[in-house]
């Protein structure tokens, strides 16, 4: 449970062991047409939910704002869908939408693996890290060679890089043909994610610190991450 206030800051949390009541099965696609008006019989179903979901658009812009402040870089590439037929084979191949219903979950769930990671981070007690690194020197000046050639630049010496700089470029050629092959080539730049035992920060995140704690279907160490979590909260619970 966390208390957010205007400027995209957690004020307060408090972590419980819970369990998820289900009172309506939200698609994407719903909320989307919800939050977008593109169907009023959807909205007018769900009308009591529709102040939340309001609500939630609302503490979305705030926590993607301080996320552009931090200087967070934000990759928005389309990826792909597999459609089957009633046989089950692939029947086609397109590129799947990520909506403002997707981009909320996305941002909610960012807040909560960085408050998770940095209460395991403050508490001294063991935790496991998503950390992502400084990217190497030496492949930051090659990018800054490639985009030199096409009228860009990160301004700034390859040592002293920081996400900041990737994401004003993004800014730049944002919806210019140019667009995906800087991005790709910036994406090959960063130092790939890796989980860890020392909490080294988040540099394409721009956060201080991040763990991974909000998908256990997904990923084992997620698991890994409740248990630690349950762990500390028990050391420190009178």
């Amino acid at each position: 449970l966390m208390e957010v206030d205007r400027q995209g800051t957690v004020v307060r949390h408090e972590f419980h062991d819970g369990i998820i009541r289900t009172r309506e099965r939200m698609a994407y696609a719903d909320v989307n047409a919800i939050l977008t008006g593109g169907d009023s019989a959807i909205a007018t179903r769900y009308a009591p939910l529709v102040p939340l979901f309001e609500r939630m658009r609302e503490l979305f812009q705030i926590l993607n704002d301080r996320r552009r402040r931090l200087g967070s870089i934000d990759f928005d590439f389309d990826e792909a869908e597999v459609v089957l037929d009633e046989a089950g084979q692939v029947e086609a191949i397109v590129a799947s939408e990520r909506n403002i219903a997707h981009r909320i979950i996305e941002e909610f769930m960012l807040l909560a693996n960085e408050t998770v990671a940095e209460f395991l981070d403050t508490s001294g007690v063991p935790g496991l890290y998503r950390v992502h690194e400084q990217p190497d020197p030496l492949k930051v000046a090659t990018f800054e060679e490639f985009i030199s050639s096409l009228g860009y630049s990160l301004a700034v010496p390859a040592d002293a890089v920081r996400p900041r700089h990737f994401q004003a470029l993004l800014r730049q050629i944002h919806g210019k043909p140019e667009e995906r092959p800087i991005a790709v080539l910036m994406l090959r730049t960063m130092q790939k994610a890796r989980y860890a035992p020392a909490n080294l920060g988040h540099f394409g995140l721009a956060f201080t610190s991040y763990t991974h704690f909000t998908s256990p279907i997904r990923r084992y160490p997620d698991l890994v991450v409740h248990r630690l979590l349950r762990a500390a909260r028990r050391a420190t619970l009178p």
